[in-house]
């Protein structure tokens, strides 16, 4: 079951329990962005009562002094550092940073500071109570024209083969409970290369997991590359087809 634009709004105060989440980080060459991301989450987490949070900072093989700035930062923040010199690849570094996750609840969104924590502290009282995941809708999308067209394109493929009536189903914002990430196999969703999230969506609609939806904001890019060229397009839409093909006929 999907309900898609759910957008309630609730401030920020108090929880009347101790509310604990981990902030899964893929990370590969984002030094500049990450020397931001960190103390700023950091300083406006730090001022929500009854919440204890972890930073889990999923570096993939980077060169560009990345690994280096997490040290440092595991002097001064709650961060969980599963550097590698090898390049493991997006979805299995989002997987990796879900199986190390100490808390109850997990937020996975990317490391490039187009998703700011706003958009987590706008949510903080809607963290899931029950068997769904909180999806975030980029609104409105500031990535590149030709990745926009795309996403466009493949929603449409999407839909058709899962019946989702998602906004956004490829969003890197994603907030749900630990045993509930545990549930999905996690050989499934590693047949999407590239699309990481269109196949998570795939997944949890086979099993039947409700996914809520809400606006977030979205920021331009202005450190480090923004995401695949025009020219790798063709080859990802087409990895992206057979990925989801696979989801969509694999028996669980």
């Amino acid at each position: 079951m999907i309900k898609s634009n759910v957008n309630i709004e609730q401030p920020i105060g108090e929880f009347e329990s101790l509310k604990s989440i981990s902030i899964v980080l893929p990370v590969h060459n984002e030094c500049k962005n990450l020397e931001k991301l960190i103390p700023d989450w950091d300083n406006k987490l730090s001022k929500i009562d009854n919440l204890i949070y972890e930073y889990v900072i999923v570096e993939d093989g980077s060169t560009d002094g990345t690994k280096e700035l997490i040290k440092d930062f595991e002097k001064k923040y709650s961060i969980v550092n599963l550097s590698s010199h090898l390049k493991r690849g997006y979805g299995q570094a989002v997987l990796d940073g879900i199986n190390a996750s100490n808390y109850e609840f997990i937020l996975c969104t990317d490391s490039d500071n187009q998703i700011t924590v706003h958009s987590l502290i706008d949510n903080i009282n809607l963290l899931p109570k029950k068997n769904y995941f909180l999806f975030g809708a980029r609104s409105p999308r500031k990535d590149p024209l030709h990745r926009i067209i795309y996403s466009k394109i493949f929603k449409v493929f999407h839909k058709l083969i899962f019946k989702s009536n998602l906004e956004d189903p490829s969003c890197p914002f994603v907030i749900g409970d630990k045993k509930l990430f545990n549930k999905m196999p996690q050989k499934l969703l590693l047949k999407m290369r590239e699309g990481f999230w269109w196949g998570f969506v795939g997944v949890a609609i086979k099993l039947n997991i409700e996914i809520r939806e809400v606006k977030i904001k979205h920021f331009k890019r202005t450190e480090g590359e923004a995401g695949y060229s025009l020219f790798k397009m063709p080859g990802i839409i087409i990895r992206n087809i057979i990925g989801l093909l696979i989801i969509k006929f694999t028996k669980l």
